[in-house]
């Protein structure tokens, strides 16, 4: 139906790409962010910094070499690390020592929460695995 389409001449403009969610390239971005804090660590205040690496090192072990988190994890991480931290720091860069440390103490609670849910999930998969394997090798109550 080439006839009913109007051509504008314009270049359409492709959608942007989602982000790259796989543990990989998480890591990938992950190490990027704390060159970034490292980089900038003179500039930013000291609780800053801190809060920063803690949050940090939360998200590195949910997405760490043996880490298998789940799609709602990798997304979660995903934003703080590609979005919400570093453009938490960047206000902080411009407000200098006036701003509110509660931000990032925000960022640190849901990087918490997140790791919190990913050791519950694990320990849940366990206790399903012991529960089959219970259920498999048991001796039933029909044997004779």
């Amino acid at each position: 139906m080439a006839w009913l389409r109007r051509e504008t001449g314009l270049v359409p403009v492709p959608a942007e790409a989602p982000p790259d969610d796989t543990p990989e390239a998480l890591r990938a971005e992950l190490a990027s962010l704390i060159r970034f804090v490292n980089a900038r660590s003179s500039r930013l205040p000291p609780s800053a910094v801190v809060t920063a690496r803690e949050i940090t090192d939360v998200l590195a072990e949910l997405v760490g070499e043996n880490a298998t988190p789940d799609i709602r994890t990798r997304v979660a991480v995903a934003g703080i690390v590609t979005d919400h931290l570093p453009t938490t720091l960047e206000a902080f860069l411009r407000a200098g020592d006036t701003a509110s440390g509660s931000l990032l103490e925000s960022l640190l609670d849901e990087a918490i929460s997140l790791q919190d849910a990913e050791r519950g999930r694990a320990a849940d998969a366990l206790r399903t695995q012991e529960t089959f394997l219970r259920t498999k090798f048991s001796n039933s109550d029909l044997d004779l």
